[in-house]
């Protein structure tokens, strides 16, 4: 494909994406809202003392979606500070976030989008044991 068609079809899918015309019946189009969060990942020292404090850690490059169904509708990844941003169609979502590393884990949490921000924290198991 050419590179000036390449330009229409994205230019023509995002004029269709923004008008809500791609996706009838789906979340209402013309409302978006913002779900902002952190993952982190616990447990973080070997064995935990009494008074010795040993809080759970930010993940940095974590992969998080936001799931309608099986569907992905959102994607990002973590900054240095654990922390993500995703602005998506009203509706209701489950936001998954997913440790990179050697220690593959998940941790999922379900949201309904409106006007309103959502904000949540995500902890995945660090396998430390």
């Amino acid at each position: 494909m050419s590179e000036v068609k390449r330009c229409v079809v994205t230019l023509l899918a995002a004029a269709l994406w923004l008008c809500g015309c791609a996706a009838p019946g789906g979340p209402d189009a013309g409302h978006t809202g913002v779900v902002t969060g952190v993952v982190l990942t616990a447990p973080v020292c070997p064995v935990e003392r009494v008074g010795q404090e040993c809080p759970p850690r930010p993940v940095s490059g974590a992969a998080v979606v936001a799931l309608d169904g099986e569907a992905v509708r959102g994607s990002t990844r973590t900054d240095g500070t654990g922390a993500f941003h995703l602005t998506l169609p009203d509706g209701r979502y489950v936001i998954k976030a997913s440790n990179i590393g050697g220690y593959h884990s998940t941790a999922t949490q379900p949201v309904v989008i409106s006007e309103t921000p959502v904000h949540v924290t995500l902890v995945v198991d660090s396998g430390i044991r």
